[in-house]
């Protein structure tokens, strides 16, 4: 792991980097406040320990200078962060990835514990960001030379043109995408964009209420309105509301019958498992797990509701404001072409024709006469 110190007391960074070095294997860095992009840059690191006050040693007079750091840290590389200050009440951090601890005799073997804590999830990014920069590199080499000659521009306006630029967007993602299915078969709460994406809500977006656990399946709901009556358009949205399908517990599938505390029979495996690939079961639709965010449940696409536009929160959660159970907040997007599978699903329940009687034992002894007889009629 590769750890960035920025401070502008030199003793004291020779003297936590003394510490990382006595335990794990840490490449330690040490700068000043100068520099701080140029060096995120250059290093990369997969870890930072940042001060927030200049010149500390002037009675807490100093100038905020790691708060301006932070920001760049954020915007240009951002990675676990340990804010290592003796004023650390200087600027409010509210990520999971973000921790302070206040500069003291001995803290400097807690910025080291912190560091190790921090290890997993900085491994997980450093692997992503790897893979994000082979796709980059990927799709650039490609791109370029596939395009570069059909782009119609002369060489001084290439910067200016949009369709080279945005087509390396779009072989970015579909690379991203490949990457994925070269490590297997997509998980199955693959289908969700966590958080959700946009500012306006999309059909199969997933909402919660407002308060409930994230364990609790009648508190979930499934957005069935056409994404495009939920754009803004002029003055307002073409719908009025949004229709939504409750979610419950996953204890049955049309006739097939789960039990709590008794595990699937190779039977039961075997019926559900086009009904997991194909969409649904009668009304009931398998929604999978995504740990934290959504539990394992079906969405029923014969007990709707109505939702007004005021009772869906898009801004982060407050844990400090009373719960509304009346509200909801979007938790999950469902991606393509997941979503179109809940449409597909939702229009076999309420635009399926209806299914007369008829003679099928007869219709069958017709087929099988015409291809016993081995000729046409």
């Amino acid at each position: 792991m590769k750890v960035l110190i920025i401070d502008d007391d030199a003793g004291l960074r020779q003297a936590l980097s003394d510490t990382l070095s006595e335990e794990g294997d840490w490449k330690v860095v040490d700068r000043g406040f100068e520099g701080v992009k140029e060096t995120l840059t250059q290093l990369r690191p997969d870890m930072i320990v940042l001060d927030l006050v200049e010149s500390e040693g002037t009675g807490g007079m100093g100038e905020d200078t790691g708060n301006a750091s932070f920001d760049q840290i954020r915007e240009s590389w951002f990675c676990p962060v340990v804010v290592y200050s003796a004023f650390p009440d200087r600027k409010q951090f509210h990520h999971a990835l973000v921790k302070t601890i206040r500069k003291g005799a001995g803290t400097d073997v807690k910025v080291r514990d912190q560091l190790e804590e921090f290890v997993p999830t900085a491994k997980i990014i450093q692997t992503v960001h790897d893979d994000f920069d082979s796709r980059v590199r990927e799709a650039l080499r490609d791109s370029v030379d596939a395009l570069r000659s059909q782009t119609g521009s002369a060489e001084d306006d290439l910067a200016e043109d949009s369709v080279l630029r945005r087509a390396v967007r779009r072989l970015v993602a579909a690379r991203v995408d490949l990457s994925t299915s070269e490590e297997g078969e997509l998980q199955p709460w693959e289908r969700y964009v966590v958080p959700p994406l946009g500012d306006h809500l999309l059909t199969a977006d997933l909402l919660k209420k407002e308060g409930a656990p994230w364990t609790q399946e009648d508190a979930f709901r499934l957005v069935l309105t056409p994404s495009c009556d939920m754009v803004p358009h002029g003055t307002g949205k073409k719908g009025t509301r949004i229709l939504v399908a409750c979610c419950e517990q996953i204890d049955r599938f049309g006739k097939i019958e789960l039990k709590r505390g008794k595990a699937l029979s190779q039977k039961q495996r075997g019926e559900l498992r086009p009904i997991l690939t194909g969409g649904r079961l009668d009304s009931h639709l398998p929604i999978p797990q995504f740990r934290g965010h959504v539990p394992l449940m079906v969405a029923n696409l014969k007990k709707l509701e109505l939702l007004d536009w005021n009772q869906v929160q898009f801004a982060p959660s407050d844990a400090s404001s009373p719960a509304n159970d009346e509200m909801f907040r979007r938790v999950a997007s469902t991606d393509s072409p997941f979503r179109e599978i809940v449409v597909w699903a939702y229009l076999g329940v309420t635009g399926r024709p209806g299914d007369p009687q008829i003679d099928t034992e007869k219709w069958l002894a017709e087929i099988s006469s015409h291809f016993s007889s081995g000729r046409r009629p």
